[in-house]
């Protein structure tokens, strides 16, 4: 996901071309359906924008994942 903008001027071409902020870092398409992944290193938190974008995914059946290791990650999409 293209969702963090070098500048402002590249944040407008950003947002003129349909990035939302908030979105995950990462959307994965499984046989299961869609897993969305936010990476955060082990303190960090999610912004109030990615938490409703969360709720979202959540809300139309899909799964969303918080990772924080390179393990939780590879347990998550079960490599």
């Amino acid at each position: 996901m293209n969702n963090n903008s070098d500048n402002k001027v590249r944040a407008v071409i950003n947002q003129s071309m349909g990035v939302v902020p908030g979105v995950a870092d990462m959307m994965y398409l499984s046989d299961t359906g869609l897993i969305a992944i936010e990476f955060k290193t082990i303190t960090g938190r999610q912004s109030e924008v990615q938490k409703r974008w969360q709720e979202t995914i959540e809300a139309a059946g899909y799964r969303y994942y918080i990772i924080r290791s390179f393990e939780q990650f590879k347990e998550t999409l079960n490599i």
